[in-house]
Parts: structure tokens; sequence; C-alpha cells
């Protein structure tokens, strides 16, 4: 098994007296590989495990995004694995004896391990090499939200920023990236522990398709309670209307389980209530899809300004 680096450096970059920042992101991020590419993102990529057999989270490139949810569609209950240590120690080994300073953005650490493992790797590459600077932030976020907040982060590192301003950055932003999200069932939440049986038997039975927010803790929660897929998408975009701050100036970001015109239709549902500067859409790949299911729709965007201190400007 092989990791995937989404990295390309430039003549420009090979001559600079201080080498550039390298972003580091995991799957769970759910970019898309022209964004991982045309930023430079070095990724950590997450198996998952079909009917026994083992593949790898690559961002649709090995098994489409289609395809994945058409297994599911098909009855095949996907599960999740760790990333394995060595991964992380590869790709921290090799930043390091490039002496290139690396931010990693983990996957939330409240969903996973994956925060505790790559602490666990990055202290045994410093035992190797104790000069080299690698800093891991726990995104507390997840898919869209993460891809979010790892594409800000990577527009800030083409700009110049020091690895510690961006580690701040982080830190002080990451909490303002909010993301609410729809399913076509409650089924899969149910199989994972999520929800209770008897909330989703009563969903399925009256067409409840709640709207779903994970809170600062990672705890999941119901935000509100709608009947029917329209109107799931129109609270969806409400609820981006009443909170969203700035928004000029925002990239909204719209992830989906192999629905793309559910997401196209919440584009234009949001584009009716505010204007913002751009839409990008992600795909929700088999990590978070194991346990969202094929028809999943969410929104991400900011509740809060940008901070912008002495050690984190945009």
């Amino acid at each position: 098994m092989t990791d995937t680096t989404f990295a390309r450096g430039t003549a420009k970059e090979a001559l600079s007296a201080v080498p550039r920042v390298a972003l580091i992101a995991d799957s769970c991020c759910d970019l898309t590989v022209e964004l991982l590419e045309r930023h430079g993102i070095h990724t950590l990529l997450f198996p998952y495990v079909i009917e026994g057999v083992e593949h790898i989270d690559d961002f649709g490139l090995t098994t489409s995004h289609a395809d994945f949810y058409e297994s599911m569609t098909d009855g095949k209950r996907p599960t999740t694995t760790q990333i394995p240590l060595r991964s992380y120690l590869d790709v921290y080994r090799n930043l390091a004896a490039q002496g290139i300073p690396a931010v990693h953005i983990s996957f939330s650490s409240t969903l996973s391990g994956t925060y505790e493992s790559a602490l666990r790797a990055r202290d045994m590459v410093l035992e190797e090499f104790p000069d080299a600077s690698l800093s891991i932030v726990d995104s507390l976020r997840a898919s869209t939200a993460e891809g979010l907040l790892v594409l800000e982060a990577a527009k800030l590192v083409e700009q110049g920023i020091s690895a510690d301003d961006l580690v701040a950055w982080v830190f002080e932003n990451r909490l303002a990236y909010q993301g609410y999200f729809t399913l076509a069932s409650l089924e899969h939440l149910r199989r994972g522990g999520r929800v209770s049986d008897v909330a989703a038997a009563a969903g399925a039975m009256l067409d409840i398709k709640p709207i779903l927010h994970i809170d600062d803790a990672g705890e999941l929660k119901i935000e509100r309670n709608v009947r029917g897929r329209k109107k799931s998408l129109r609270a969806l975009a409400d609820i981006v209307a009443e909170r969203i701050v700035e928004s000029e100036t925002q990239t909204v970001a719209i992830g989906h389980g192999d629905a793309g015109d559910d997401a196209m239709r919440l584009r234009d549902l949001i584009a009716d209530r505010v204007d913002v500067a751009e839409f990008v859409f992600l795909q929700t790949g088999p990590v978070i899809g194991s346990h969202t299911g094929p028809g999943m729709v969410s929104v991400v965007f900011r509740d809060a300004p940008v901070a912008i201190t002495e050690r984190g400007r945009e």
C-alpha cells in the first residue's frame, strides 16, 4: 500500500532561501484531485474494507465515488480502519530529510485516532531529525469542513506564510468553519451507533430528513427536523443565510455522496438567499461515506470573521 502525494514544486521555489511550507492533509478532507494538485497538498490515505478486501481512499482515483456508493446501494457494508503508522513516517521523514517545514492539518481527534497517530509519528521522526519543523494541528473538523479549512490554509501557504504563523491561523480559525448536512437515510448512522434504532425507524416511516451538525466538541447534533428531501435542502440554505458572515468574501463548500443534482440545487438555493464569492463542490469519499451513505448533502461556510492576528494574516 502506498500513499499519494499531490505536491508539485516550481523552479522559483527551488531557488528560494526559505523552503515553502509543506501542507499535509488526509483523505477525510474530501478535496478533489484537481484542488490537491493545484495547491500542492501532501496527503495521507485511509484504508477501507469491503467484503474482506482492503481498498484505499485515494480521492476516487482507484475506485470512483460513484462505484463506491453503488456498492453500498447493492447492500455491501464498508468498514474503515486507521492510516498505518508507516504512512505518516514515510511522509514526515521525506520532508524532514529535505529540510522542508511541514504542517499537518489532521482529521478531528474526536472522531478518529488519526491525530494521536500523527503525534506519535512526529515524535519518532523528531528523534531522527531533531531540527525538523513538523507541526500537527487537530482540525476538529471532518469531510467538507476539514477540506475547506485545508483549502484556505493552502492559499496562505501560496502567499508565503511561515509554518508557525500557519499553525496559529488554523488554531484561531478552525471552529469558524461550520458544516451542516442531511442524509437520504439514517440507516448507516444507525449501524454505526450514532442514532438509535427507534430514531432511524421513525425517520424512515415519517420521511424525516434531519439537519445534522457535528459541534465543536465532536458530538453529532440534530439541528432541526424537516420532512422530505426538498425541504431538507431548503433548510440547509436557510441555515447558511442565517449564519454566514462576510458572505461576499467567502468560499462556500458543498459536499455530496453521489448526489450531484441535489448539490447543484442546494447551490442555487443558497445563491438565491446570499451572495458568496464562489462555490466549490466536493464528493464525500469512502471513509465518511461509509457512515453517511449514498445521498448525503452537506454545506460548509464560515460563521465568524477570519481571525487576523500578528501571527496569522490572511
